[in-house]
């Protein structure tokens, strides 16, 4: 027997591969997916979140590609709620609104008076995702501007998870936009 092949005994390996699989177990058992929010008719959300005014993608920093859908309610209030949509293979309008998302904090703002009249997602200059999400805004005279988004995670109870699709399952965002006084 050499010199070099008495470095890589069978035992030796046996202990190591046991140990990293003890390690992947452990590390793998504290995790705890929060429970799934249904995709219910869009008709069924806008009774409670307001009528549907846009839509885009969620931002997809970590990934290629655009991510799920995203429609832009608004209520009655002003408030302006960002929530995943999905279509069914027969074409039906899906959305999502975890049953906690209106005791959730408001995410960002936008400026009162101003009209939405799009979304998109922030150039990056490159390939491999998407920017942040964006708002296109129309102002009293006419003028457009671009406005950046914040959205945030539903800390308890169900979320809205992404769609069955290439990639890991991935929890979905809410966004909940409050109208202020002047631009930001």
């Amino acid at each position: 027997m050499s010199r070099h092949s008495s470095r890589f005994s069978l035992p030796g390996l046996t202990v190591s591969f046991a140990f990293g699989a003890i390690l992947a177990l452990m590390a793998c058992s504290g995790r705890h997916d929060p429970p799934r929010a249904p995709f219910v008719p869009l008709a069924d959300l806008e009774r409670t979140y307001g009528r549907l005014i846009t839509a885009g993608n969620h931002p997809t920093p970590d990934q290629n590609g655009t991510g799920d859908r995203i429609g832009f309610f608004l209520d009655e209030k002003g408030n302006v709620w960002g929530l995943p949509l999905a279509m069914t293979s027969t074409g039906e309008v899906l959305a999502c609104a975890p049953p906690a998302l209106h005791d959730a904090a408001v995410t960002d703002t936008y400026p009162s008076g101003e009209i939405i009249i799009g979304s998109t997602n922030e150039p990056t200059g490159w390939r491999g995702g998407t920017g942040k999400l964006e708002l296109l805004l129309r102002g009293p005279r006419g003028d457009s501007h671009w406005h950046t988004i914040n959205g945030a995670r539903i800390t308890s109870g169900a979320v809205c998870w992404a769609q069955e699709s290439p990639g890991p399952p991935q929890e979905l965002r809410y966004y909940r936009l409050a109208p202020t006084s002047g631009r930001n």
